[in-house]
C-alpha cells in the first residue's frame, strides 16, 4: 500500500531544525571575530613600528 507524502505527515509542517541554522550563524560570528582581532593587532604592531597610514588603512578595510 503506498501513503502519499501529504498523509503521511497528517497536516504537520516541517521546517529545517533550528540547531544547523543557529551553528552556522555561530560560526559566520566566530570567524569574523577571530579576522577582526587578527586585523586589530596587526595594525597595532604596524602602528608601534611607525606605519601608521598602514595600520588605519588596515582598519578601514583599505589594505590594497
Amino acid at each position: 500500500m503506498e501513503q502519499t507524502l501529504q498523509s503521511s505527515r497528517n497536516g504537520v509542517e516541517f521546517r529545517q531544525p533550528t540547531f544547523n541554522r543557529d551553528w552556522k550563524r555561530f560560526c559566520k560570528r566566530i570567524y569574523r571575530s577571530l579576522e577582526w582581532y587578527g586585523r586589530s593587532r596587526a595594525a597595532r604592531t604596524l602602528s608601534m613600528h611607525g606605519y601608521h597610514e598602514y595600520s588605519k588603512n588596515l582598519l578601514e578595510g583599505r589594505w590594497s
